[in-house]
């Protein structure tokens, strides 16, 4: 077997196609690595299920998905964006409060 098929939730879908073509490429290289091994060191079981799993594939970028035989399905997509963080770069490390 070459790997596992990728598919996506319906909500999952729509939210792939809203990304910008350059993060989609990027979690379409990460999706292809966790089809040949879903179960990857960089994921994380979900719960007590080991099939129910959690990835980030790329900068910015969450994945819930489920391994059922042969299929991955995404069921939640996370993107973040970073303009809109509380924090800006120069105050990450200050310790004080905004």
């Amino acid at each position: 077997m070459d790997g596992f098929r990728v598919t996506y939730t319906i909500e999952c879908a729509e939210a792939v196609a809203l990304l910008s073509r350059e993060r989609r490429a990027l979690l379409e290289r990460g999706l292809a690595i966790l089809a040949r091994d879903p179960y990857h060191k960089a994921t994380a079981p979900i719960g007590t299920h080991e099939d129910n799993r959690k990835a980030q594939v790329a900068p910015g970028v969450l994945i819930e998905y489920v391994v059922a035989h042969a299929v991955m399905v995404v069921v939640v997509l996370t993107v973040f964006d970073e303009s809109l963080y509380l924090l800006a770069d120069n105050e990450l490390g200050s310790g004080e409060d905004a």
